[in-house]
C-alpha cells in the first residue's frame, strides 16, 4: 500500500467483507503483522472487547453494502469528536482501531 489511508481503506473493505478469505487476494500486500500489532494495541486499551462485541459495534446491520458508508461516517464522527487511537505516531479514529482489532481477531 502506498499510504496510510490506502491501508485503512483496504482494512475497511476487508473488515466489511462477509468472507475475509475470499477478498484477501486483492490485498495480499497488506502487512498482516502490522494489522495484528495495531489491533493488539487497540485491544490492550479496550480489554473487554471481543470479536462479537466489535462485530456488533462496527456492523450493527450486517456486512452488506451499507456497511462501508456507515463505517466511513463513524470514522469521520470519531475524528470530529476527538475519539482517537494513537499507535506509533499514527493517529487513527477509534473506529479504525476497532477495525484493526477485529481484522486481527478474524485473521
Amino acid at each position: 500500500m502506498s499510504t496510510r489511508r490506502d491501508l485503512l481503506t483496504a482494512l475497511i473493505a476487508l473488515a466489511a467483507a462477509p468472507g475475509l478469505g475470499v477478498v484477501a487476494a486483492p490485498f495480499s500486500d497488506l502487512d498482516r503483522d502490522a494489522v495484528r500489532r495495531i489491533g493488539q494495541a487497540w485491544r490492550d486499551s479496550h480489554p473487554g472487547a471481543t470479536s462479537r462485541t466489535l462485530s456488533a459495534r462496527l456492523f450493527p446491520t450486517g456486512r452488506g453494502p451499507e456497511a462501508l458508508p456507515a463505517l466511513r461516517a463513524a470514522v469521520a464522527a470519531d475524528f470530529r469528536a476527538g475519539r482517537l487511537f494513537v499507535h506509533r505516531g499514527w493517529r487513527l479514529s477509534d473506529t479504525e482501531g476497532a477495525l484493526f482489532a477485529l481484522l486481527a481477531m478474524e485473521a
